[in-house]
C-alpha cells in the first residue's frame, strides 16, 4: 500500500507536469489547435486529480501512523501512570510505617530519657542522704571527741589538783615523819 501511494504520487507528479507543459507550449507555438490544447488541460486536470488523491492518501497515511503512534504513547503513559500510581502508593504506605517507626522510636526516647532523669535524681538523692549521714557521723564524731577532751581535760585538771593534793599531803606526812624523826633523835 505504502509502495502504490508512492509510485502513484510519483506518476501523478510526473504525468501533471509534462502534460502542464506541453499545454504551455502547445498555447504559445500553436494556439489554433484548440483541441489539442483542450485535451492536454483535461490530462492536467486528471493528473491533479490524481496527484490530489496520493497527496491524500499519503497525509491520511501519516495521520494513521501518527494516530497509531499517539495511541501507542497513551497506552505507554497509561502505563507508566499506573505504575507510578502503584509505586507512589508503595511509597506512602513505606514513609507511614517509617513515620510511625520514628515515632515509636522517639515515644521511647522519651521514656528512657526521663527514666534516665529519674534515676539520676534518685542517685543523686540517694548520694546526698549518704553524705549527710557521712557529714552527721562526722559531726557527732566530732561532739564525742570535743565531749572526751573536754572530759580529759577537766578529769586532768581535777587529776591534777589531786595529785598536786596527794603529794602536798605526802610532802606534809614527810615533813611531819622528819619532823618527829628530829625530834626523837637525840644528839649523840
Amino acid at each position: 500500500m505504502k509502495q502504490r501511494i508512492k509510485t502513484n504520487l510519483l506518476i501523478s507528479s510526473v504525468a501533471m507536469m509534462a502534460a502542464l507543459m506541453t499545454m504551455i507550449y502547445l498555447v504559445n507555438t500553436m494556439p489554433d489547435r484548440l483541441e489539442l490544447i483542450i485535451a492536454f488541460g483535461l490530462i492536467v486536470v486528471a493528473d491533479t486529480y490524481f496527484l490530489v488523491d496520493s497527496i491524500i492518501r499519503k497525509v491520511d497515511e501519516l495521520a494513521g501512523k501518527t494516530f497509531d503512534h499517539h495511541a501507542e504513547l497513551t497506552k505507554v503513559e497509561k502505563g507508566i501512570y499506573s505504575v507510578t500510581k502503584r509505586e507512589e502508593v508503595a511509597l506512602n504506605q513505606k514513609l507511614e510505617e517509617l513515620l510511625q517507626t520514628v515515632e515509636a522510636l522517639k515515644a521511647d526516647n522519651i521514656r528512657l530519657n526521663d527514666e534516665l532523669v529519674e534515676q539520676q535524681k534518685l542517685c543523686t538523692k540517694l548520694l546526698m542522704k549518704k553524705n549527710q549521714e557521712g557529714y552527721n557521723k562526722v559531726v557527732n564524731s566530732n561532739d564525742r571527741i570535743t565531749k572526751q577532751v573536754l572530759l580529759m581535760s577537766g578529769d586532768m585538771k581535777s587529776a591534777s589538783a589531786d595529785t598536786n593534793e596527794t603529794l602536798h599531803r605526802i610532802q606534809d606526812v614527810l615533813d611531819e615523819d622528819a619532823s618527829h624523826a628530829k625530834v626523837t633523835r637525840m644528839p649523840s
